[in-house]
């Protein structure tokens, strides 16, 4: 299943939680998904040309990602190397 098919699945799957239907074994699982699968399209785009659309692209994903990780991980500390970051795999950079 592509990176995009997967996306659009775990958003139907959020949407369906926010909706109430159906019942949702584990809300968080599927959060982290979305978070796993947003990382990833951030690390395929990144070194992408500056004033491009997959740059515009990025800085979304980059803000989506820093929002979900303060809610999710809001013990954490944010300050790159410190070793509280969360998570976050190869796209340190971001944010």
């Amino acid at each position: 299943m592509s990176m995009e098919a997967q996306i659009s699945t775990a958003h139907q799957d959020l949407d369906a939680f926010g909706h109430g239907e159906p019942p949702v074994q584990a809300p968080m699982n599927l959060t982290d998904r979305m978070h796993a699968l947003l990382v990833a399209r951030a690390d395929a785009l990144a070194g992408c040309p500056e004033g491009s659309p997959e740059e515009t692209e990025l800085a979304a994903l980059a803000d989506a990602i820093d929002a979900y990780e303060a809610v999710r991980w809001p013990q954490q500390g944010r300050i790159p190397g410190d070793g509280g970051e969360g998570p976050r795999t190869s796209s340190e950079g971001l944010g």
